[in-house]
């Protein structure tokens, strides 16, 4: 950015005494989108809620505007570059979380990764079974539901196999990233491990892998979804099976 615009946008934010003016029409000459143009007066408002004033403030927020003008550029948006106004505000505030792997852009780890994804996959399992079942006027066992033992196998390996995946999927080092044709090659692989052993367990004896009623599945993944809910705060788990890439902001 040149520094008449840096200039342009100093003079456009700024108010006397370090305050700065929360008013959306202070940023229409930037060429600001509307939404980024929210996304600004949303800042300051929090900010000014804050009482978070002065030169640190001044600088912060045109250090924003610098970033936020660099990457509409490009289609990004304030909130793929920020986050949400408030949870911005707080950084600008207080600093990024230290202990957060979702503030420095890491990811959780294998092992969160892995409960997040099985627990994930178990909850969809248990709550399709669930549904056929109150429908399905055939007996479960006949019409070849898959049993507990089952869903909790291919659940666990699926788990596994995408946390492996997911540093091939979304890189945290650029400079390692992986080539598209051993992804698809590891996927392929990963899906036909699971796909072996999902014939496998079906095979099994209703004595080792038992059908349950309908009701004990909806039970089932009601009690996985709301495991996974906890591991994902616990452990801030930011991507996982039907999250998109991370958002990086450096």
């Amino acid at each position: 950015m040149s520094e008449d615009n840096r200039e342009r946008n100093a003079s456009a934010k700024q108010e006397h005494h370090g305050q700065i003016r929360t008013d959306t029409s202070k940023y229409n000459e930037l060429g600001l989108t509307k939404r980024n143009q929210e996304f600004m007066y949303q800042l300051n408002k929090v900010l000014d809620q804050r009482g978070f004033s002065g030169e640190k403030r001044n600088v912060q927020v045109t250090d924003t505007l610098t970033k936020l003008e660099e990457g509409q550029k490009t289609g990004q948006t304030a909130k793929q570059l920020f986050g949400t106004p408030t949870a911005y505000a707080e950084e600008l505030i207080n600093g990024p979380a230290k202990n957060s792997a979702a503030a420095n852009g890491e990811a959780a780890g294998y092992w969160p990764t892995a409960a997040d994804s099985a627990l994930s996959m178990l909850a969809i399992f248990a709550g399709m079974y669930g549904i056929l079942g109150f429908f399905s006027k055939t007996p479960a066992a006949q019409a070849g539901q898959m049993g507990l033992l089952g869903i909790i196998l291919v659940s666990g390996v699926f788990g596994l196999g995408w946390a492996w995946l997911t540093p091939m999927l979304n890189p945290t080092d650029k400079r390692k990233r992986v080539p598209l044709w051993r992804i698809l090659l590891d996927m392929v692989a990963l899906l036909a491990v699971i796909l072996l052993l999902f014939t496998g367990v079906t095979m099994l004896p209703p004595v080792i892998n038992p059908v349950l009623p309908p009701v004990a599945y909806i039970i089932l993944a009601l009690a996985a979804f709301g495991a996974d809910l906890w591991i994902r705060r616990r452990f801030n788990v930011v991507g996982g099976m039907f999250a998109g890439p991370r958002n990086q902001r450096r």
